[in-house]
């Protein structure tokens, strides 16, 4: 719509999903492989919908970190929203105790209604098959500026590849 009307952005950033929305803007792929992506993605997801958990934590990254450093194998930090903003996601039971353990060292926490645990190792079974998927689609560079949701620096060539797709659904 804004393209309609005459903005041209000069950098393209989209958090999850939205940097797929961001990528078929770019031009890396089509919107229909774009949605075909966005689609399988979700179906996947559901698969661990059961057992994973998602929770808002308010503290720098370096402290959450230091605390989750034992729930490595089950929970991830998530997200980066600011710099005191994030968001931490994995097996619920293996959430409760890591927010159990940040609220112990004075870090808040709040659960979040959301019961796919993206970005977190509950992603790794469904990776393969997303791969799949993945190697369906018809990539292309980007005629856009890309800000990677992932590392949170302008890419390129990255997001031509299955790689990239991968790690920015398990990261």
């Amino acid at each position: 719509m804004w393209q309609a009307w005459g903005v041209q952005p000069d950098y393209l950033l989209g958090h999850s999903v939205g940097e797929v929305a961001a990528a078929c803007v770019a031009g890396v792929f089509s919107l229909e492989d774009g949605l075909k992506l966005i689609a399988a993605r979700g179906r996947l997801m559901q698969t661990s919908a059961q057992a994973g958990q998602m929770m808002a934590v308010l503290g720098n990254e370096q402290a959450i970190q230091q605390v989750l450093q034992p729930f490595a194998a089950q929970v991830s930090l998530a997200v980066i929203n600011t710099s005191e903003s994030m968001v931490i996601s994995g097996q619920r039971d293996a959430v409760q105790a890591a927010a159990q353990a940040l609220r112990a060292a004075g870090i808040k926490t709040k659960e979040l209604k959301i019961f796919v645990a993206s970005h977190s190792p509950l992603m790794e079974p469904i990776l393969a098959e997303f791969a799949q998927v993945l190697r369906s689609v018809t990539f292309a560079p980007p005629t856009l500026q890309v800000v990677s949701n992932v590392t949170g620096q302008v890419i390129h060539d990255e997001l031509t590849t299955v790689d990239y797709w991968l790690r920015h659904l398990r990261q």
